[in-house]
């Protein structure tokens, strides 16, 4: 038996888009243009590729990430993967009973209740009736149904579907399990127990195929993961490695739509450069988790190989799923550093830790006088691990520094 249990071998998939909408409600109504004088007008369609040529291997008992932004093609190759779609181009091998969710209510028949679509998908995933009969318990308790599973399933909310899709798709004894972003539909409390399945079967040896953006998580639990770009395979590899490609890419992006320019290549070594970044305490120590609503010194490193005039120096506070929290720059609060030459260092300090316990990457950059031209950046490589709940009551990811008052 082969090492790999989803081998994809140079897949391609096309679609045809309609070019000619109708371009009033008049027209979508009649079929004719205005002034055409025709009842029917041909529909012009063109080529969309979805995927071009992509290529990998998923690992047999693997968890399998795969990350990119909407429309970069990730949901059409899980559906190739389910053998829902055929590919244009190349082949894919799959070695396993597979399962798949790929979006709210597939293969749910609205007018069936819970349990009778319970039994509907199992028999469209060749499990025997018997078998469910005795995990039709199991399935509806995972699912939390117990109320609404004899009531149509058209009056379902959509994470009454995920519920229920999810508890079916894993309680079936797959050995390939395909899973897109629909998971992340269920409340908190659903998506923990999901991951904690997910982790149980991958115990069993079974192959998980995962989509997310939830990128903590694929961090955390993937062996190996893919990252699809406009239809095309960017990176493939180490979790890590994988996220900060991904990750570097939307950084670039977003500092160019507002203006930022990086420095040209070919124009050699910046010369000014971060060296390294710390986390001090008030004492000056530099312990290596901080209490929220701790004070805090963040320290950056630089050296400057020329002369530079006054630059503007930044940071970013992330959290694991690379939501930007907060972005402090050196010269909002009226800070000029001077001419700098040489090596040294620039401090920002918080009196309090707003964060709630949690572990958040800090990026840190240095740009020019206005602000414009980028020296240097690092991302992705200093981590602040915040612990401790001053306020076990507070909801949210952060503890505000705020007063109650009340009046009539």
């Amino acid at each position: 038996m082969s090492e790999n249990a989803v081998v994809v071998d140079g897949v391609s998939k096309r679609f045809r888009l309609t070019t000619d909408r109708p371009l009033s409600l008049k027209e979508a109504w009649t079929g004719m243009r205005p002034g055409s004088g025709r009842r029917f007008r041909r529909v012009r369609s063109e080529p969309f590729w979805a995927l071009r040529d992509v290529s990998l291997a998923v690992p047999r008992g693997s968890m399998y990430g795969l990350v990119g932004r909407n429309g970069s093609g990730k949901s059409s190759l899980l559906r190739i993967m389910a053998g829902i779609y055929r590919p244009t181009e190349g082949r894919v091998e799959v070695q396993g009973r597979t399962s798949a969710l790929l979006e709210l209510g597939a293969g749910f028949h609205p007018a069936l209740s819970g349990r009778e679509n319970i039994y509907l998908n199992a028999s469209v995933l060749g499990v025997p009736k018997s078998q469910i009969d005795e995990r039709v318990d199991r399935i509806v308790q995972f699912a939390g149904l117990e109320e609404f599973i004899d009531s149509p399933v058209k009056i379902y909310s959509s994470g009454m579907y995920v519920r229920l899709g999810f508890a079916v798709a894993v309680h079936v004894d797959p050995e390939i399990l395909i899973v897109d972003e629909v998971v992340a539909v269920g409340d908190e409390e659903f998506q923990l127990r999901c991951f904690s399945h997910l982790e149980a079967l991958r115990a069993q040896g079974v192959t998980i195929v995962l989509v997310s953006h939830d990128l903590g998580m694929l961090r955390a639990n993937c062996d190996q993961m893919a990252w699809l770009n406009r239809g095309l395979v960017a990176a493939v590899g180490e979790p890590q490695e994988v996220i900060n490609a991904y990750l570097d890419t939307i950084d670039t992006e977003a500092a160019a739509s507002v203006g930022h320019r990086p420095r040209p290549a070919g124009e050699g070594t910046s010369p000014l450069a971060i060296t390294d970044l710390e986390f001090y305490d008030e004492a000056g120590h530099r312990p290596k988790t901080f209490a929220s609503g701790d004070p805090l010194i963040v320290r950056i490193h630089y050296l400057a190989s020329e002369p530079i005039d006054d630059p503007v120096f930044s940071l970013g506070f992330y959290d694991h799923n690379n939501l930007h929290l907060a972005g402090p720059r050196s010269h909002v609060g009226g800070f000029r550093p001077g001419k700098l030459d040489g090596g040294g260092w620039v401090e920002f300090r918080l009196p309090r830790i707003p964060f709630r316990s949690g572990a958040f990457h800090v990026n840190a950059a240095v740009q020019d006088s206005d602000a414009s031209f980028l020296y240097d950046r690092r991302a992705r490589e200093f981590w602040l691990q915040v612990s401790g709940e001053p306020d076990p009551g507070a909801n949210g990811l952060l503890n505000l520094d705020g007063d109650w008052r009340a009046g009539c």
